[in-house]
């Protein structure tokens, strides 16, 4: 079945409505659409393009369109307002199709506003972008969190890390046998597919590369995993070969997965409180035809192993995403101080709950895929036994990182 184009605004519109009023994730909306609809790859991704260009350029378009603005329009309209902003100043639409296209995607939701969303259209077609923004419109951020990383690493060190948000995120796999005759492979199917720095196991790809498509799929060769969460995974160490390695909040699998490859010998717990995506969590690990890990449903703040009894822990705790904004552009809307603030006194419970099982002298690695200080050394710091630390910034090849490496103490 095909649409024509002014049907997939509306979904866009319906999406970012989703994401920016009611919080909803962008991708499980996404995929909550896709599967009620049937829609050609054109189609499909010309939606993406869409929803994820307004959440990536968001607050440039919003300096952009309320120039024209005189009094605060309803949220369709100004969601309507960005969308068709960012087809004039990011795509190769012509203006004319991109304003009447948006114009008509306005009038299921809000039939009176379609003169008004015309008219501030039309201005910004006819204008150039606005040449001076704030420095938080310039990265891209909301107010708090450039405030937070310019006080925590200097305004240039924020606009580099925003310019490479503004890029689509590689495809990142963890190879489990040799990279490089992998990698020829993949190149001789037509894959364009490279090394990953940060470690031994990672591929890049380009983003839309179909997974299920690439060398070894059905046999379990590789599974989906940044490379900056493979190099905090690459932290867990075990004294003894047949140890009892914890993966806590372990879903999708990713992490699970590299541990067991790391450790055959090991038995490995997969911990996932969520019901809902345990289902997948053990879908890839049979894939991957991995027979040494259990999938335990269990609360991480009260794990079900007596003090000092497992080996090693990997947490890869709940947190605000922050660092993901390159591949989550919308996290940066379903998160706020609060939350942030919340988020860091669970990821403290859960990492003393993680040092009570662990053994005296064994190693924990607490991972976030955020960098606000206040999820990390704020965190860590609280706790004996520190090893080290590492922060990845987000770039152009894997996502923002934290994580530390601690040994329990006797």
């Amino acid at each position: 079945m095909n649409h024509n184009p002014v049907n997939m605004r509306m979904f866009a519109l319906n999406i970012l409505h989703a994401v920016l009023v009611r919080k909803h994730k962008a991708k499980a909306s996404f995929e909550h659409m896709m599967a009620e609809q049937s829609w050609e790859a054109r189609d499909a991704a010309l939606l993406r393009e869409m929803v994820y260009g307004v959440l990536r350029y968001y607050y440039s378009l919003e300096a952009d369109v309320s120039r024209f603005i005189k009094q605060k329009p309803d949220e369709h309209s100004r969601i309507a307002l960005l969308l068709g902003a960012y087809q004039l100043r990011h795509m190769r639409i012509p203006n004319h199709a991109a304003v009447s296209e948006t114009v008509a995607a306005i009038k299921p939701y809000s039939p009176n506003a379609a003169g008004f969303v015309n008219a501030v259209l039309r201005k910004v077609a006819d204008s150039e972008p606005p040449n001076k923004l704030k420095p938080h419109q310039r990265a891209e951020l909301p107010k708090w969190i450039y405030t937070n990383w310019r006080n925590a690493f200097g305004a240039e060190q924020v606009q580099t890390m925003m310019q490479a948000c503004k890029t689509t995120p590689d495809l990142c796999i963890a190879v489990f046998g040799d990279r490089s005759s992998w990698i020829e492979q993949a190149t001789a199917q037509g894959f364009a597919a490279t090394e990953g720095e940060l470690s031994p196991y990672a591929v890049l790809l380009p983003s839309h590369t179909q997974v299920s498509a690439l060398p070894d799929y059905d046999s379990g060769g590789f599974i989906v995993i940044d490379q900056a969460a493979q190099a905090a995974t690459l932290g867990v160490s075990l004294l003894k070969e047949q140890g009892h390695i914890l993966d806590l909040c372990a879903a999708p699998g990713g992490k699970t997965a590299l541990l067991a490859y790391r450790f055959p010998k090991a038995k490995v717990a997969a911990i996932e409180n969520n019901p809902k995506r345990i289902p997948r969590l053990q879908e890839n690990l049979s894939r991957l035809n991995i027979e040494n890990v259990d999938v335990v449903e269990a609360d991480a703040t009260h794990l079900p192993y007596a003090d000092n009894s497992v080996d090693a822990v990997m947490l890869d705790a709940p947190c605000s995403a922050s660092g993901t904004l390159r591949r989550h552009p919308d996290a940066k809307f379903l998160h706020d101080k609060t939350s942030m603030e919340q988020a860091s006194i669970l990821q403290k419970t859960l990492l003393a709950e993680a040092l009570r099982v662990l053994k005296q002298g064994g190693t924990l690695i607490y991972a976030v895929c955020s960098i606000h200080p206040q999820e990390n050394e704020a965190v860590v710091n609280a706790f004996q036994g520190v090893q080290s630390t590492q922060r990845l910034f987000p770039d152009a090849t894997h996502d923002g990182f934290f994580f530390a490496q601690i040994i329990k103490q006797g």
